[in-house]
């Protein structure tokens, strides 16, 4: 009798044994039951880099990236909400396609002038987000991805610094800016994007060299003055002259014109010198700051003037 409390003991304890081999078999990791790896994610409008093909790092990004783009293009995307792009439309479009190739015009241009005069407001690489959202939404990321070949180019262009001076009071010498200009931006753009951004430009540019290069032959020229005033000789003698020269009709639509352009002058002097003012307000913060230069212009013009003012005052120091 005094074995059996003994052997119960002993199969007990086979039974615990047993009982715990079990369970750690059944927790082992195996080839059929190994943890899978967390499978990456990846925004609905951007390629995945295990679908076809090769992306560029521009077209596939991780989630904290993809993240940062998408808010990058929504500071954007309020330009037009809240910022000097209110009431306008956008200028230009995406290019002319063959297919889904893209082909040299200005267009394309217009589109890329019209988005830049929202910098100070924006980066220009937040500008960038929002051109290759639109664009794989439009058209699909290999349309995005030409478009923003174009466009990183001539942000280059723009940021370029030229060796050659213009001078306005000197024809003579605008030969030789163009000359460095037009070969620059053949090297930066490429022979045909040049062309289709530039070539009515320059065409217009070297005309007006010519003209104003060549000797008068015209006795009867009609003098400048009467043509460009200053704002100081809109008298009733000037209109008198005109009318002379020109015919009473024709002189009250330059009287009328040189009224809106020396009203225009004036509007950009003063908001010039406000926006300076806020430039100076230590008690504001960068973006406070940026804020009010944004309110400032916005309460003194509208439509395409504010785009415009936009666009001549963003060089005011902040």
């Amino acid at each position: 009798m005094s074995d059996r409390p003994a052997s119960l003991f002993a199969v007990s304890i086979a039974a615990v044994c047993l009982a715990i081999g079990v369970i750690a078999w059944r927790l082992a990791p195996s080839a059929a039951h190994a943890a899978r790896p967390a499978e990456p994610r990846f925004t609905e409008w951007r390629d995945n880099p295990f679908a076809a093909g090769v992306p560029t790092e521009a077209a596939a990004y991780n989630e904290a990236a993809s993240r940062e783009a998408e808010a990058a293009a929504a500071r954007v995307a309020r330009l037009w909400v809240e910022g000097s792009l209110r009431g306008t439309d956008l200028d230009g479009d995406w290019g002319t396609w063959a297919g889904d190739r893209l082909q040299p015009g200005l267009s394309l241009r217009r589109r890329f002038d019209y988005l830049l005069t929202g910098t100070g407001e924006v980066e220009p690489a937040e500008l960038r987000h929002w051109i290759e959202q639109q664009l794989t939404l439009e058209r699909g990321i290999d349309a995005a991805r030409q478009v923003l070949d174009i466009w990183d180019r001539y942000l280059s262009l723009q940021q370029r610094r030229f060796e050659t001076a213009w001078k306005p009071e000197d024809p003579a010498s605008w030969a030789g800016v163009m000359a460095e200009r037009s070969k620059v931006r053949r090297d930066v753009l490429g022979a045909p994007w040049a062309q289709a951004f530039y070539a009515d430009e320059e065409r217009d540019f070297a005309a007006l060299a010519a003209r104003r290069s060549a000797p008068s032959t015209d006795a009867a020229a009609v003098p400048p003055s009467l043509l460009t005033p200053d704002a100081a000789r809109q008298t009733p003698e000037l209109q008198a002259a005109r009318s002379a020269q020109f015919g009473a009709e024709a002189a009250e639509r330059l009287r009328v014109e040189d009224a809106a352009w020396a009203r225009w002058e004036q509007q950009l002097a003063d908001a010039r010198a406000a926006l300076q003012a806020i430039a100076q307000r230590a008690e504001l913060s960068e973006p406070q700051r940026a804020q009010a230069r944004i309110d400032e212009l916005a309460r003194r013009f509208s439509g395409p003037e504010l785009q415009r003012a936009h666009a001549i005052l963003r060089s005011v120091a902040p």
